[in-house]
Formats: structure tokens, sequence, C-alpha cells
């Protein structure tokens, strides 16, 4: 299995006949992912993931030991040092949900350790990317998802998504010649074969909002990751289920 590891690495090259030696590093791993633990419900309507080629896998943001995630600064190709199938082995993804009138709501977090636009030494885009999909329940039915799409949300009535059992499917892709988010599967009838390491959507490490190990959930809400944001902390859960909400659903987010 492959693993990133942190090290200097020696490297000889010949230049005009001499033999010259430098160093170049080799990224970290991410963290060990955290136990996976949730209420039935969050695990339930848990989306189901797949990963275009031009972007990285989702990966833990935080280890159980309280060790944040680093990010990978931006250069090199789109997908470089990210997108190893190790990855799929070790991740993690967050939720939490609200109920009220008639409605849950199931907020799920995704961490990616670059956002780059761009292959090369040059490129627009951020250390760090938190994504984000809502799945609207009522009466124990799926009825709208919601994928985040830069600052805004892109929503379809659930009859319209492809679902893997219980599982609505959502894709984590380049958008055009802007940066990463969520989409909705496109070809055929509207799904379409999942390009990951393992060939398969990817429904794995669920962690729910009060199944963090002892302080560790306290650590990840108040991590400063720059440009991206963790949208289930406290003061900013409601208003994103307010800005995602389809004005068919009745929940109150800020009930």
């Amino acid at each position: 299995m492959k693993h990133r590891t942190l090290r200097r690495l020696a490297i000889a090259t010949v230049v005009s006949g001499s033999l010259v030696f430098g160093s170049a590093t080799a990224w970290a791993d991410p963290p060990s992912a955290l136990p996976a633990g949730a209420p039935a419900a969050d695990a339930k309507w848990q989306p189901a993931l797949d990963f275009d080629k031009d972007g990285c896998y989702n990966t833990p943001a935080i280890g159980p030991d309280g060790t944040l995630n680093p990010g990978l600064d931006l250069g090199g190709a789109v997908n470089g040092n990210c997108h190893d199938k190790s990855d799929l082995a070790n991740t993690n993804v967050y939720s939490r949900s609200k109920c009220n009138n008639g409605w849950c709501a199931y907020l799920y977090g995704y961490y990616f350790e670059k956002d780059q636009v761009s292959d090369g030494p040059v490129s627009a885009g951020h250390k760090h990317d938190w994504e984000h999909i809502v799945v609207w329940v009522q009466d124990d039915q799926a009825k709208y998802i919601s994928v985040s799409q830069h600052q805004g949300y892109e929503t379809k009535p659930a009859s319209e998504v492809p679902f893997q059992d219980t599982h609505p499917k959502a894709v984590y892709h380049k958008d055009g010649v802007s940066t990463h988010d969520f989409r909705f599967p496109k070809d055929g009838n509207g799904d379409e074969p999942p390009e990951n390491d393992e060939g398969v959507w990817q429904v794995k490490g669920l962690v729910g909002w009060d199944n963090y190990p002892a302080g560790i959930r306290d650590k990840l809400t108040s991590a400063d990751f720059g440009d991206a944001t963790f949208k289930l902390t406290d003061d900013r859960f409601n208003g994103t289920l307010a800005t995602a909400k389809p004005a068919e659903v009745g929940l109150d987010p800020n009930a």
C-alpha cells in the first residue's frame, strides 16, 4: 500500500558532467482517521461519493490524538500528493443533524488537503478545502439533496438523484476553470461508473456530532483552515442550513 511520508530525499542530478546532490520533500500522510461512529439516521443517509481524477480524496481533518491535518501547499499537479489509493482506507466524514416541523436535515462535511485550480508551480486556489452535502428528509424519506458549490448549494429533488441503497450519490470534481466542489452524477441516465481507485462508491468513516473522542471535537471546530470553513460548527451550522434549504422544506434552521 502506498503511503506518503515526510522525509528529506537525496537527489543526484548530472549537470554538465558533474554529479550534483540536492534534496526534495515528500509529503506526510494525513492523520489517522477517528473511529467511525454516528447515529443510525446519520449513517442511513450518508452520501455515497466518487471523485474525478483531477482532485483530491477526502482525508481526516484531525486524528485521534488531536493532530490537525496540515493541508498541502499549492504546486505540482492538481491532484498531486492527495489522490493516493491509501487515502480511501484512511478517511472520515463528519455529520450533524437537526429535526423540526416534520423535517430533518443531515449535514455532512468533507475535508480535502488542497483546492488547486491548475497544474504547475503557480496556481490559484488554497490550502485546505471543506465541502458539504445536506440530505433533507421527511417521513423517513429523502426528499431533496443539496451539494456545496463554491459559496452556495445546488439542490435537486431526491427523485432526480441516483442512490446506492439509502445513500444519495455525489461526485467531487473540478468545476471547469474554477476550484473544486460537488456535483451530481451526470452520465447516461444520471448515474456514472465510479472513477476512484477502488472502483466503488465510497461510504466510509462517518463521525457523528456526539461521537468524537474527548476533546477532539472542540479542537476541530476551533481550528483555522484559512479560506476553507467547516460548516458544522455552532456558529455556522444554522446559517448553512438556511443557505442550502429549498423553499419546499419546512424545517426551521434556527429552532
